[in-house]
């Protein structure tokens, strides 16, 4: 009985042993579940919580839920069904839960991504889980479509606008909006997910490089759902059938983004320099 008793503690002594040895950023970076702690919603994790929060999203990973987690953007990717949601609320509901979450980060884990699944919510963008083949408008196929709204949304020459690469593959444009400047702003309220808040002001001026290294990438990040935008601009070809196709869609994606929503959200709730980051790169008076 007590060699029996032994072995156990042993076994028990040796898990121990091997959780705190672990990677405290979540164990083998190359599988794309690490965590840079200058990333602004990882340092709303006590390392404990990092260690747990990060394994709960690997579990619900390996169970077969297909994540891409894009640490410094701060917005994990889910597949099925297509979803954006924001790092930052996931850190938080985590850290909201306390030991329950710790003590069974796998369940945790499941329930938040089960809930954003089935509505959302600031932070949490659902998107069209299928495309149409070919034409989608006015002689766009949808890479021609994601294209032509990420031009308007990020022009070459636009200060503070950064289009991540890769987000048109799920329907969507991620973009890091940068204010100009280095000290983190105090967040203010401001149309997410269709919610009203306050104007903006300010002006951005850095580049985005030397920022996201002053401020120790504390960018944020703007996503917008292309479907509800496409729904959005066929709308207004309607009512418009002379109207030119350029023109045409600035209305429409300069309307989305300054009414907040639906079709868009943020990372975290935006500052008036980042909302004005945005206007000056699309042009738009209306987020002045």
């Amino acid at each position: 009985m007590w060699i029996a008793v032994a072995v156990l503690a042993a076994i028990a002594v040796g898990g121990v042993v091997w959780w705190l040895r672990r990677d405290p950023a979540g164990g083998d970076m190359d599988d794309g579940f690490g965590i840079d702690p200058a990333w602004e919603w990882a340092s709303r994790l006590t390392p404990g919580a990092e260690t747990a929060f990060l394994e709960g999203l690997r579990a619900y990973h390996d169970a077969g839920n297909a994540l891409d987690l894009a640490g410094e953007r701060g917005v994990l990717t889910a597949y099925d069904p297509p979803r954006l949601i924001s790092l930052r609320v996931l850190a938080d509901g985590f850290t909201a839960l306390g030991d329950a979450a710790m003590h069974d980060p796998h369940g945790t884990v499941a329930a938040m991504m089960a809930r954003f699944a089935a509505a959302e919510r600031p932070g949490v963008l659902h998107l069209r889980a299928e495309w149409p083949a070919g034409e989608v408008a006015d002689g766009m196929d949808l890479a021609a479509f994601a294209a032509a709204v990420r031009e308007i949304v990020c022009p070459p020459d636009a200060a503070g606008v950064h289009p991540w690469p890769g987000g048109d593959g799920v329907g969507a444009l991620q973009v890091r909006v940068l204010a100009d400047r280095a000290e983190p702003q105090e967040e203010t309220s401001s149309h997410v997910n269709g919610k009203p808040v306050a104007a903006a002001a300010g002006l951005a001026t850095a580049a985005i490089d030397d920022h996201v290294a002053e401020t120790g990438g504390r960018a944020n990040t703007m996503m917008l759902d292309l479907a509800r935008i496409l729904d959005l601009y066929l709308e207004a070809r309607e009512k418009q059938p002379d109207a030119a196709a350029g023109a045409l869609l600035r209305g429409v994606v300069t309307g989305v983004i300054a009414a907040g929503g639906p079709g868009l959200t943020w990372v975290r709730p935006p500052t008036a320099e980042e909302r004005w980051t945005v206007a000056e790169a699309t042009g738009s008076s209306e987020l002045r």
